[in-house]
């Protein structure tokens, strides 16, 4: 059976405008949502967390829901279709705790279309508190090779 990734994209970008209207910590809040945006064009998405619950919402398996945001290109890959490796080190602004998590990077475009048409947003979300140690730059940057980079401002120095 051949899965139209399209239509389950679609599924995805409306369970979580809905879940957002019903629920808004789950994105944005550093420590406690699926995803926190990190730069105007990228979410940093918690892994597995992020594409079981959107799975759930959209009604398909996880394996789907991943499959999709990848091949729908709003997932960020590397080279051979691999999802980025490496525990990353994070926190919020303001904070001396650094926690390393196993994370996705996702289109802004993505989710800030998901909640513009179905979770009342009328502008895309702000970028969160969440940074990306500066040491995790140089191997992210060559993750990102050939697509857009996280921008300066995803990264910082706790304290």
């Amino acid at each position: 059976m051949m899965l139209d990734y399209s239509e389950i994209l679609a599924r995805i970008e409306e369970g979580l405008g809905r879940r957002f209207r019903e629920s808004r910590g789950i994105l944005n809040v550093p420590g406690a949502s699926l995803a926190c945006k990190v730069d105007v064009f990228h979410y940093l998405a918690l892994r597995p967390g992020f594409t079981a619950h959107a799975a759930k919402w959209a009604g398909t398996l996880p394996k789907n829901a991943e499959e999709s945001l990848i091949r729908t290109g709003n997932m960020i890959v590397g080279q051979g279709r691999v999802r980025y490796p490496d525990a990353i080190a994070v926190f919020e602004e303001g904070s001396d705790r650094i926690m390393r998590v196993h994370a996705d990077f996702i289109l802004a475009a993505c989710i800030d279309h998901s909640l513009a048409m179905y979770g009342g947003e009328p502008e895309p979300l702000p970028v969160s508190p969440l940074r990306i140690h500066i040491s995790e730059r140089e191997k992210l940057d060559a993750f990102f090779n050939g697509k857009t980079r996280l921008q300066s401002l995803a990264f910082g120095e706790p304290g």
